[in-house]
């Protein structure tokens, strides 16, 4: 007994002897692993990560999970095979003071959202010191990730809307930040859309029409000789069209962007006006694109040939025509006149709707044209080499070649060439055009307080700039998801910056401070707000999960009902200039029309709002729809979305009546159609209007297309009656035959969701 127990306690007995446990071998990939989603665990990618189309960041920890073979090659392809996440943008570029201040204000409560890119892999949660242990052979400490997970509750992934548009290599990718893009989280309109054309087929009817009118137009218009440079003056209109379309360009975009310095262009002009045979070619392209980004607002009658309006007709005239001439002119011998035809060139190709597929390279090739030319740089930088006349107009032309690209990234979905982009040129300063002119010296001494200049718009608009650019490529990243706390912290952003905008003097009488005007004041305003809405959606689709998200609810509802008010009160006052210029209430009725259908069917106690006051909101926007496609004849597709939510939304108080509302949005959209049918002018009168006689044919064409109005306006009413629109048979010819531009927008058969 003795020997036993000595023998037991001479041996040591361990205090921490690890207890030998077998490891479990992930067999998911990293992606589906890291997400908690099943995993079908084919190999070299899983079936998931294909659908979705991250094949290239599909590894797997131990190589194939089903071979034990070549277990190790595996391996080592699966550690190779990394995950790259991109540093945020503008992470390594030069920021401006605004947007540097956010980080180095010593409030450590708000900092910048930071990610730092390296090729952790699956590792990516953990830091850099346990990124460089597992570097070196470490093991990976799974329960550090772990407890951050407890620590920080997963947040819901929202599913991903990607719209292609065509087939094959012909297609068309609109991203995240795209307007259109809420249809996607919208299933239940899509469905009652797709049902409403499908057993209303008066639709197809009257776009077979005027497509039929389309392409004879085209054809009509290919038998006008082109314009060379000694028929730019026939070009002109008469002085009275001419004086007022250069005043509402100056009233309304001169103070927003600066592409055209006043006094100098009202100098030139005037000797235009007295001699037009001293004119040069250059200044009349000028004057060409100056009247094409207002001629859709200024053509007093309502007339189309097709699906286009006359005044869009004589803007795409003008158009064409300075993109000829300015292919034609030297790419070493620039001068000023050149880059303000490329800035207006872009800002006509918007306002008319100029093959707007192609509006966001259009404007990224504007930028990089530009950052050539060193634009990018400050021109200070040039010292005695370039006068303080010449320094400040390229401030102004960068600026405002920044703020058209940044929008027609966002209106399109994609990031900005701003976010790889190093820049110093500092914003425009605060100089009157009349203050400024070629033999001028810097101003010296300050202003007055509270004196306000022309180019108050671009330096405003400047100082948020580096976090629009931000917040557009977060937003349309396709590799990152945003963390609620990150959202907040971008809003506590959005909200200091609009706190700091200037307000209107409209009702200042001092010349001397012009300021804002209200469509300036109006722009500043939504290119931030509308950030309130792209960041807060995703989390408001899941409010009814979690109540922490009911603030993002609310968000969005405001930031959607103010941008549909303040385009409203812009219109209703005279300007419908942002109507063709920017698409916010477009935006912003299509996410109030979500926000009914979730509240009405999920009733928020949080938040309780009145259905009628929301449903006016989203009928003022159907009536900015309605006024667009008076202006340029075209734009139907985003009147039959917001037609058709509204019919949707109120068929769910009133379901017995869920037919008639479907024929009445069927029949609005048709409306819209009948209007520009009715309004078609023949195509002889429309080329004696866009044309002038002496480019035109003196022959009548072989093609024209007599269309009778009277006709046309009987059917209008006809259309209206109980007894319906005419009937289209979907049985003659598949319905994807007249749909305009593309059937997949009518149809939605081209969203692809990737959860």
């Amino acid at each position: 007994m003795s020997s036993n127990s000595n023998h037991r306690t001479s041996e040591p007995i361990p205090q921490n002897r690890p207890i030998a446990r077998r490891k479990r071998k992930p067999l998911s990939c990293s992606l589906c692993r890291r997400r908690k989603l099943a995993c079908d665990r084919e190999y070299p990618s899983c079936g998931r990560c294909q659908k979705t189309g991250n094949i290239a960041f599909c590894s797997y920890e131990d190589g194939h999970p089903r071979s034990s073979d070549n277990r190790s090659e595996s391996r080592a392809l699966g550690q190779n095979r990394s995950v790259l996440n991109p540093t945020l943008v503008l992470g390594d570029t030069t920021l401006s003071a605004p947007l540097a201040g956010y980080r180095d204000n010593g409030d450590s409560d708000r900092p910048f959202p930071q990610i730092t890119a390296h090729n952790g892999g699956t590792w990516q949660l953990l830091n850099d010191d346990s990124v460089s242990n597992t570097a070196n052979g470490g093991q990976r400490p799974a329960i550090k990730a772990d407890v951050n997970e407890l620590t920080r509750p997963h947040e819901p992934r929202p599913a991903e809307a990607v719209i292609f548009r065509g087939d094959n290599y012909m297609t068309q990718y609109y991203g995240s930040t795209n307007p259109t893009s809420l249809i996607a989280y919208f299933p239940e309109l899509r469905s009652y859309m797709k049902e409403t054309i499908k057993h209303h087929p008066s639709l197809p009817g009257v776009q077979k029409e005027l497509k039929a009118l389309d392409t004879k137009w085209k054809y009509e218009k290919s038998s006008v000789p082109s314009v060379k440079e000694a028929d730019l003056l026939r070009l002109l209109p008469d002085h009275t069209y001419m004086d007022a379309a250069v005043q509402l360009y100056f009233d309304t975009f001169e103070t927003v962007y600066r592409i055209v310095h006043r006094p100098s262009f009202l100098e030139e002009y005037d000797q235009l006006r007295s001699d037009r045979g001293d004119a040069k070619p250059g200044f009349i392209i000028l004057v060409l694109l100056v009247m094409a980004t207002v001629c859709c607002i200024t053509t007093t009658d309502r007339a189309y040939v097709g699906s286009s309006s006359l005044g869009r007709e004589r803007g795409t005239l003008w158009i064409e025509t300075a993109e000829a001439w300015l292919e034609k002119q030297s790419k070493k011998n620039i001068y000023l006149l050149i880059w303000q035809i490329r800035c207006l060139l872009v800002l006509a190709k918007q306002m008319c709707r100029y093959k707007k597929k192609r509006m966001w390279s259009v404007a990224g090739d504007l930028v990089r044209e530009g950052m050539v030319a060193g634009f990018h740089r400050d021109p200070s930088r040039l010292g005695s080499k370039i006068s303080f006349f010449d320094q400040e107009i390229r401030r102004r032309l960068w600026a405002t070649m920044v703020e058209l690209e940044l929008q027609a990234s966002i209106e399109r979905g994609m990031p900005s060439t701003l976010a790889a982009t190093r820049m110093d040129c500092a914003p425009p300063l605060d100089v009157d055009d009349e203050d400024l002119r070629p033999e001028s010296e810097p101003p010296r001494g300050r202003r007055a307080p509270g004196y306000r200049t022309t180019t108050l718009f671009l330096r405003s608009s400047r100082n948020s700039l580096d976090l629009r650019v931000s917040l557009n490529s977060r937003v349309n990243d396709l590799t990152l998801d945003m963390t609620y706390e990150e959202t907040l912290r971008y809003d506590d952003m959005i909200m200091s910056e609009l706190q700091r905008l200037p307000q209107p003097v409209e009702g200042n009488h001092d010349t001397r401070a012009i300021g804002l005007s209200q469509m300036a004041r109006t722009v500043l305003d939504l290119q931030l707000r509308q950030f309130l809405v792209l960041l807060h959606a995703p989390f408001a689709r899941k409010a009814e999960a979690n109540s922490r998200y009911a603030l993002s609810r609310m968000i969005c509802f405001n930031a959607a009902a103010s941008m549909i008010d303040q385009h409203w009160r812009l219109s209703r006052a005279g300007n419908s200039i942002l109507l063709l210029l920017r698409h916010d209430y477009f935006r912003g009725a299509l996410n109030l029309s979500h926000y009914v259908y979730v509240s009405g069917t999920r009733p928020d106690p949080f938040v309780p709002i009145d259905h009628n006051t929301i449903l006016q909101y989203i009928q003022h926007a159907l009536f900015m729809l309605e006024d667009s496609i008076t202006y340029i004849g075209t734009g139907f597709t985003y009147h039959w979305y917001i037609s058709a939510g509204i019919s949707f939304l109120r068929s769910l108080s009133q379901s017995a009546e869920s037919s008639t509302f479907k024929q009445e949005a069927i029949n609005q959209v048709v409306k819209q159609y009948y209007r520009v049918l009715a309004s078609q002018e023949t195509f002889i009168q429309a080329r004696a209007k866009i044309y002038s006689p002496q480019l035109s044919k003196e022959t009548d064409s072989s093609t024209k297309y007599q269309f009778t109005s009277h006709n046309v306006a009987e059917s209008v009413e006809a259309s209206l009656s109980d007894a319906g629109f005419p009937q289209f048979d979907p049985t003659d010819e598949p319905l994807e035959e007249y749909f305009f531009g593309d059937p997949a927008a009518w149809t939605f058969d081209n969203l692809w969701e990737i959860q």
